[in-house]
């Protein structure tokens, strides 16, 4: 009986294997997804080739004088620099300068990304050699489109709105407002700017996680990203689903909404984790390992979809939350100057003594997240710092001989019930 089990934490921040011990005596069952393998560079190549209900974008972006690359950030596990050199070649044959092509952050409301950080994302070398911003969402710099059929204001980033060409750059994960992100989702929220984005999340429904079409009459988030990326002109999406190993196995590019959908399919089942009947009614501990997802603080929820699916279990999240900011813009009502000045004078509360909660509540391991942001943002949760007193702390509480569930990717997975 194996009482130990692997997985990987720490996007972006070394993507290093972490071994869970658990008590001997323990039985430990990895519920992991279907998962893919890595595509190789031919493989990458041909989905460039072969795009989605577009023309090759060498050939659609002919005549065209600049283009705009909107990228995700690094709450999101995107590994953009992997595909971008071949994007970039593309723009070169198709004639677009290089000089007129630029790289804009869409992370919506986030905080912008350190130079560091975007050498991360875009690579070193594009990043020695491209202008990359990061969009702000509270710029008065921001290109005003008129208003959608539902009254919603569309102020856009004005670099991108600007370009000739304009190409949507991220990855396809599953989202709660939006099923799954990807496509439109970089445009708004992406990079809209206030108006646009308090509109778009307060007065529309969103579609539901991980669902792919809307079920209803009522059009919904989704609906409305991609009508204003209709009224921006995107011509192009560029699109990963990864695997547990944060490598790309899926690459999806050309229309912002058929190459969306098929990619969101094939998400669906590289993601999809079936949880048989016993797991569901017998685990006494899940644990939930916030990976890829597990740079920024505020993506821990995204983990925590699975936990409805056990009757009894404990729950156990993982997140190294390596980045340390948690930072919404949006929610938090303020821009990231003053929250950084507020942040740096503000003297962080101690953790308090380890010890568990009851049943219900949510365990969470991390090295980073701090202290009062935790307990602001969970404030029915308890956190700790050591993952092995954490396990201790059950074993003293649990059966000689409990179960354990481990989510490898909890961040990404979807499950289902046993077939």
């Amino acid at each position: 009986m194996d009482n130990t089990a692997t997985v990987y934490s720490r996007a972006w921040y070394g993507d290093e294997a972490l071994t869970l011990n658990f008590p001997t005596g323990w039985e430990v069952e990895v519920l992991g997804p279907k998962d893919a393998p890595v595509l190789s560079d031919t493989q990458i190549e041909q989905a460039f080739a072969e795009p989605i209900g577009t023309p090759r974008i060498s050939e659609l972006a002919k005549g065209k004088t600049s283009a705009a690359i909107v990228v995700d950030d690094l709450s999101r596990p995107t590994p953009a620099a992997k595909v971008i050199p071949v994007l970039l070649r593309e723009l070169a044959a198709a004639g677009v300068p290089q000089s007129e092509i630029r790289f804009v952050v869409g992370g919506g409301s986030h905080r912008p990304l350190t130079d560091e950080e975007v050498t991360k994302k875009i690579g070193a070398d594009v990043a020695a050699e491209y202008e990359a911003t990061s969009h702000d969402f509270m710029s008065g710099d921001l290109k005003a489109l008129g208003n959608l059929s539902n009254g919603m204001p569309v102020y856009l980033n004005r670099v991108v709105a600007e370009a000739d060409f304009k190409i949507c750059l991220g990855g396809i994960y599953p989202h709660g407002a939006v099923g799954f992100g990807g496509g439109a989702k970089l445009v708004v929220p992406g990079i809209a700017g206030f108006a646009t984005m308090f509109y778009f999340h307060t007065f529309s429904p969103g579609r539901g996680h991980a669902v792919i079409e809307r079920t209803g009459s009522e059009p919904d988030h989704r609906d409305f990203s991609e009508e204003v990326a209709s009224v921006l002109g995107l011509d192009v999406i560029v699109n990963t689903v990864l695997n547990t190993r944060r490598e790309i196995c899926g690459l999806f590019v050309g229309d912002y909404v058929q190459a969306h959908r098929k990619g969101a399919h094939f998400a669906l089942d590289t993601y999809g984790t079936e949880i048989p009947e016993t797991s569901r009614k017998e685990t006494d501990l899940v644990v939930l390992n916030c990976y890829p997802l597990d740079s920024d603080p505020i993506q821990t929820g995204k983990a925590l979809w699975a936990t409805r699916y056990f009757e009894k279990a404990h729950r156990m999240a993982l997140n190294p939350a390596s980045d340390g900011i948690c930072y919404h813009g949006l929610f938090e009502e303020i821009d990231y100057a003053r929250f950084s000045q507020q942040r740096a004078e503000r003297t962080q509360s101690e953790l308090p003594p380890p010890e568990l909660g009851t049943q219900d509540q949510l365990h969470v391991w991390s090295e980073h997240f701090l202290v009062d942001d935790f307990y602001k943002k969970h404030p029915d949760a308890l956190l700790f710092r050591d993952l092995d007193q954490l396990i201790a702390l059950f074993a003293e509480r649990l059966p000689s001989q409990a179960k354990v569930a481990v989510l490898p990717s909890a961040g990404i997975q979807v499950l289902a019930p046993e077939k």
